[in-house]
């Protein structure tokens, strides 16, 4: 896995989100509704991901909007734990998921020109012990909207467990749209891209020019390396809290003073540290994630 910084990358920033469902699955809209509420809310791209099937999404983009095919996956889960939940971003065909092993599903997934990120990990009750045997996904779900009707949407945890134990993988906060309000346009990715085209948006997740958030704005974010010393900093609309987190017991969290904000702090990277991710809290509680920084 390559990763670039998204905010020393050319192009703009796009809106979109990576996970949706139509009445073609358990969603509550139509597919040409569930595109049209997106868009409307100022939305850049949906990717539609009905569960186990493929549909056929071309109709529904126009020049500001992108409208991307995918799925959501199930494959049994042969380590123990419960069934896999698998978004495939970008493909065409359906995978038969319940005659495959989940790593022959991401396979296909990837074959197809695709990519996959591990669903809702708290909500589905994943732990490190059923991602080990998992290759060739790109991303885990750090937010998913569906899963806070349950308190189960938040899971930095299982991807900070994936980064320490297994390397390198990217963030998404995702709505997991089937309703109509309360799991819509509350989670999404920014992404850096030359344009608004497959192509594009697909560079950008597979290369981690992006950030997930809930609100909050990361304006910039960059890494100073001067001789053998690393240093992050990250600019970002006003906090409450800014965080650094590395593996294990690295990191650092800086609170703004009583009635007072921040939107700005660094960190100097401790020596072996593997990465540095940051995430942002605003008065309200809602949060951003960017994506880490490998070492």
């Amino acid at each position: 896995m390559t990763n670039v910084n998204p905010f020393k990358q050319p192009g703009q920033w796009y809106r979109g989100n990576t996970h949706s469902h139509s009445t073609e699955s358990d969603g509550r809209l139509p597919i040409g509704d569930r595109f049209a509420a997106y868009r409307e809310a100022g939305y850049d791209f949906l990717v539609l991901t009905d569960h186990r099937k493929v549909n056929d999404v071309s109709a529904h983009s126009h020049d500001d909007f992108l409208a991307i095919s995918g799925s959501e996956v199930h494959p049994a889960n042969p380590h123990g734990g419960s069934m896999y939940h698998i978004v495939a971003i970008n493909i065409h065909e359906r995978i038969n998921c319940a005659e495959l092993h989940p790593n022959a599903v991401i396979a296909n997934i990837k074959a197809q020109g695709g990519e996959a990120v591990l669903c809702h990990p708290y909500w589905s009750g994943h732990t490190i012990t059923d991602y080990l045997p998992l290759n060739g996904y790109f991303a885990i779900e750090v937010y998913n909207d569906t899963c806070m009707g349950i308190g189960k949407g938040f899971a930095e945890s299982a991807w900070d467990d994936v980064l320490d134990r297994l390397g390198p993988v990217f963030g998404i906060a995702a709505d997991d749209a089937h309703g109509t309000e309360h799991d819509c346009f509350h989670g999404w990715i920014m992404v850096k891209s030359p344009e608004l085209t497959i192509d594009g948006i697909m560079n950008g997740l597979r290369t981690g020019a992006f950030y997930s958030t809930l609100g909050p704005e990361i304006v910039d974010l960059e890494l100073v390396e001067t001789g053998d010393k690393k240093k992050v900093t990250v600019k970002c609309s006003p906090a409450q809290s800014i965080v650094f987190k590395g593996q294990a017991s690295r990191g650092r969290r800086i609170v703004a003073p009583q009635g007072e904000s921040l939107t700005e702090a660094e960190y100097v990277v401790p020596s072996a540290t593997k990465y540095v991710r940051v995430e942002i809290t605003d008065e309200s509680g809602k949060k951003a994630w960017s994506n880490p920084f490998f070492f």
